[in-house]
């Protein structure tokens, strides 16, 4: 019977919606998982890599201590290790900028949700500049990618598929050549002819498992490498991409250079010496510290149990093969720790080893070290670094006598201290807290200065220097510089010059800025030689305020 002569009824109406409704929420729980899946795959991933640098660094590390061994030996292995080396770093640099800046396009920062303190708080990362989107900031997305992995995307972030056309190929369907996508391609191709050439014919033995050939789409159409990974696909399917190919390049590096570490080390004989190693982890060590040494056999195995007779006392080797003894440090000045140790010889007999350690017991120091300065500066922030030999920076405490303040910094002892003007000298104190005690364990006296007049050039002439008249154009800028005298370190970009009166002779012309006007260049060309050019200059300071300097050259 026809709809028309059967028209729903209001139940069925609503029957109907809700299959609607149940279908749409069906689609967006797919999509959901597909997100998250994408999420938790490029967070593993992202985490692999992290642990591959890791690995290739142990790898070259070996390397490098059979080069200082044994260089005649290890050199030509040692050399085309360093090429792989510089080949896998150079295009996975290259991924990890185009990556950077693709994330940076997709959002402008990143929340995360840290928990390394406890309590749940929110880091924010600033991804590109605020006022202009095109300017990414490459080391805060590698921070919020090492700190949250792929969690901080949404959903929306992560699902867009027309972005990645846009950025890898240029536009949805084509391959333009200057774009990523085409570059990344070629550079892996390079990539695999380099590696193949170094190996030669141990090239076989390492497997590349970057496949850069064509392919086929949903219907059997040949599709190029790069429309299959970047032409209408979701941004979590490219940023994954990406990801799973540094993957690939760095597991290549690291079977290639493992496979030539092996050449270096096959046939090597084992050792046939035998030495008792003693390593304390301090020979340094405060009144009522502790001091503590751990003694193995050279060229040992781990699975020979043996004893040591330390300083009187008897001690069985551990899981590990070593000995660990510990004593507390009363006793002032220095000190032995006398080691016999017994172990099995091959014969099947015994044989006995000695050595011996020293180390010195101090009372507790206090250490004010600044940063990269001789003197403070009034109203500027000067880094300066506290510490005590055997004491945690932790249980330490900064504070000053005289006018400003002493802040806590990042590191681990740093803190900012930012004199008021007028000062003249400053006194920092350094408090330890030990088993509860709290204990001044030094005292440093800094001299306080004003931040000195900065020194400015024209056209690389320094003041009272010798000019051409040629070199003065308009737009030839004034640059001002940091005093030599001057000890803290700053960026000469806080040195700002405001305005400027430009003469010769009678003559003068003001200037805005950092430039001379056309104005001003006109009356230096009509100087004769030997007149004097003057710059009077009003110089914006780092602690915000203004100082006069006064530039003078003669024109030749």
């Amino acid at each position: 019977m026809g709809a028309t002569n059967c028209p729903e009824t209001p139940r069925q109406k609503m029957i109907t919606m809700m299959y609607l409704v149940y279908t749409a929420m069906l689609a967006l729980n797919v999509s959901a998982e597909v997100v998250n899946g994408f999420k938790s795959v490029g967070t593993a991933m992202h985490e692999t890599n992290k642990n591959l640098v890791l690995k290739l660094d142990d790898t070259y590390a070996n390397f490098d201590q059979a080069m200082e061994n044994s260089p005649d030996k290890v050199r030509e292995m040692y050399n085309r290790a360093q090429e792989i080396r510089r080949l896998s770093q150079d295009i996975t640099a290259y991924i990890d900028s185009q990556q950077y800046l693709f994330i940076g396009s997709i959002t402008g920062k990143a929340e995360i949700e840290d928990y390394s303190t406890g309590e749940k708080t929110k880091r924010v990362f600033l991804l590109r500049d605020p006022n202009d989107e095109t300017k990414i900031y490459q080391d805060s997305v590698k921070a919020a990618l090492d700190f949250g992995g792929y969690s901080w995307f949404t959903d929306k972030q992560l699902e867009d598929n027309h972005k990645p056309s846009n950025f890898f190929l240029g536009e949805a369907g084509v391959v333009h050549e200057d774009h990523s996508a085409y570059l990344i391609k070629q550079k892996i191709l390079n990539f695999k002819e380099r590696i193949n050439s170094v190996l030669g014919e141990d090239s076989s033995h390492v497997k590349v498992a970057l496949d850069m050939s064509d392919g086929y789409d949903k219907d059997g159409n040949t599709k190029s490498w790069e429309l299959l990974n970047f032409d209408e696909v979701i941004s979590g399917a490219a940023l994954v991409t990406l990801t799973r190919l540094k993957a690939e390049i760095m597991n290549a590096e690291f079977d290639a250079v493992n496979m030539l570490y092996k050449k270096v080390s096959k046939g090597d004989y084992s050792f046939d010496q035998v030495a008792l190693i003693s390593r304390p982890k301090s020979t340094y060590i405060l009144q009522g510290g502790v001091f503590e040494t751990t003694i193995n056999v050279g060229a040992y195995d781990s699975r020979q149990k043996f004893t040591a007779n330390v300083n009187g006392q008897t001690i069985a080797s551990n899981e590990d093969g070593g000995v660990v003894y510990k004593t507390v440090c009363n006793s002032l000045g220095r000190q032995v720790v006398r080691v016999r140790a017994t172990l099995s010889s091959p014969d099947g007999g015994t044989k006995e080893y000695t050595t011996e350690d020293e180390y010195f017991v101090a009372k507790p120091a206090g250490v004010v070290r600044l940063d990269g300065l001789q003197v403070v500066y009034a109203g500027l922030d000067n880094p300066i670094t506290i510490s005590a030999a055997g004491i945690d920076t932790r249980n330490l405490k900064a504070t000053i006598d005289g006018q400003g303040t002493l802040t806590k910094g990042e590191g681990d002892g740093s803190y900012v201290l930012k004199p008021s003007p007028g000062q003249k000298t400053l006194t920092i104190n350094v408090d330890a807290t030990i088993d509860n005690k709290t204990t001044r364990v030094g005292t440093q006296k800094v001299i306080v200065k004003d931040i000195p007049a900065p020194i400015i050039s024209v056209a690389g002439v320094a003041n009272g220097g010798r000019i051409s008249k040629k070199d003065i154009s308009d737009g030839t800028p004034v640059i001002p510089a940091k005093n030599p005298d001057f000890l803290l370190k700053i960026d000469n970009r806080l040195i700002r010059i405001q305005s400027m009166v430009v003469a010769v002779g009678a003559k003068e012309e003001p200037c805005q800025g950092p430039r001379i006007t056309a104005a001003a260049a006109s009356i230096v060309k009509k100087a004769t030689r030997g007149e004097k050019l003057t710059i009077l200059a009003k110089v914006m300071m780092p602690d915000g305020k203004t100082k006069d300097v006064t530039y003078t050259a003669t024109i030749k």
